[in-house]
């Protein structure tokens, strides 16, 4: 039976404002990918693509950083994702 697409919302602060971000999740043998939709435009300039990866539970990365990439908007981003991700093991 293959899985079924997993989408969620998540809540994060940046800037002091609160934002909102559609997930979407696709696994694969090798890593999960969790897509960033319906997104701020102008707060996606700011990062270095619409996906996190992860190839291991509660390990979530930006993929091809670079040095103009917001740290802060991609640390509260990866941390409103793993704390949804926690939220639903538990």
């Amino acid at each position: 039976m293959k899985p079924m697409a997993r989408i969620f919302n998540i809540y994060f602060v940046f800037d002091g404002l609160m934002y909102n971000a559609v997930v979407s999740v696709r696994t694969t043998a090798f890593l999960t990918e969790y897509t960033l939709n319906n997104f701020n435009e102008d707060l996606l300039e700011l990062l270095p693509g619409n996906k996190i990866l992860s190839r291991s539970p509660g390990h979530f990365v930006f993929q091809n950083v670079s040095p103009g990439n917001s740290a802060e908007l991609m640390n509260s981003i990866i941390k409103a994702v793993s704390e949804h991700m926690h939220a639903t093991e538990a």
